[in-house]
């Protein structure tokens, strides 16, 4: 399936700025970004874009669930093409994430949902620095 079929089945119109972007995501290699990432990607293809008009791409392409968002305790979003359940460690330091696969992580028991919530999924995040 082509990218303009893959926005498509996720109900989004393949539009110019849309069709750079996933040119560029949904090659089928997971990979870890953040907007300004990406910006500076598309700007090295030829192309440009301004930074709100990516935000709002991986917005919709976030709700599609094209991409997940992964939350960390930086103030830059980091987003991931790896859609599948999964975990992360995060270096303090760099903002780096690293993949760890979902049965590596063990986890015997949550608390309880509040009233009027449903569980969502569960994504660990584990911060990391290295050794001095």
């Amino acid at each position: 399936m082509n990218n303009k079929e893959k926005l498509r089945k996720a109900g989004l119109r393949p539009t110019k700025q849309r069709m750079i972007i996933a040119d560029i995501l949904l090659d089928g290699i997971n990979r870890h970004f953040t907007a300004e990432n990406l910006q500076n990607e598309i700007n090295s293809s030829g192309n440009s874009m301004s930074i709100a008009t990516i935000y709002n791409c991986l917005k919709k392409f976030r709700n599609c669930g094209l991409i997940k968002q992964v939350e960390s305790s930086k103030d830059t979003a980091i987003f991931d093409t790896n859609i599948n359940q999964h975990h992360h460690f995060l270096d303090e330091e760099t903002g780096e994430l690293i993949d760890i696969e979902n049965d590596e992580v063990n986890l015997r028991k949550l608390p309880k949902i509040p009233q009027g919530y449903l569980n969502n999924g569960v994504e660990v995040l584990i911060k990391i620095k290295k050794k001095i």
